[in-house]
């Protein structure tokens, strides 16, 4: 289980945002932050029995950095890699049928695909381990997940984090936009 919040003071679309990640991908529980501060988000994860928390901070009223931290004994710290985000589409902004919009997912996998960007392929490595998300490839071996999560190289930005509803292959989202990431956290 890893426990998912907001920064201080989320603004309508951080929740949406985080509302759609804790449906589309298994093993996340939101909680309402409130005046906890770092240590009271670590202790809140120890009590709920879980080793890892994801913080979504706002910036300009929207979402703008994604951080990940472990507790190891007692103590926590960030994890690379630290997101920025420069845009994100909810699942209700994609026009699918209020059931799917409001579904979560039990099984969900990250699409395998080969690109010549190393930082990319870092990037997907990392976001795998860290979510707890096999890598597969589309096909046979995805028929037992009901969703995937796909990250490609941006054509605006430096990568896209998209979500996808099986056997359609349709986008139901979120979408996030990655501007950059920081590995030196």
């Amino acid at each position: 289980m890893i426990l998912l919040t907001t920064s201080h003071r989320p603004t309508r679309r951080v929740r949406s945002l985080c509302n759609d990640l804790a449906r589309s991908i298994p093993g996340l529980t939101r909680v309402n932050r409130g005046k906890m501060s770092l240590l009271g988000v670590a202790e809140r994860t120890i009590e709920m029995g879980a080793e890892k928390f994801i913080i979504v901070d706002r910036w300009k009223g929207g979402p703008g950095r994604i951080r990940f931290f472990k507790v190891i004994d007692e103590f926590f710290r960030e994890v690379p890699p630290r997101l920025y985000i420069s845009g994100v589409k909810l699942r209700r902004e994609f026009g699918s049928p209020r059931s799917l919009v409001k579904e979560s997912f039990s099984s969900l996998f990250l699409e395998e695909s080969r690109t010549d960007d190393l930082d990319i392929e870092r990037f997907r490595t990392e976001i795998s381990e860290f979510l707890e998300v096999p890598v597969a490839k589309l096909g046979s071996k995805s028929s037992n997940y009901r969703a995937y999560m796909r990250i490609a190289k941006g054509v605006d930005c430096w990568a896209y984090i998209s979500f996808f509803i099986l056997p359609d292959k349709v986008e139901v989202g979120p979408r996030i936009r990655i501007s950059h990431v920081v590995w030196d956290v």
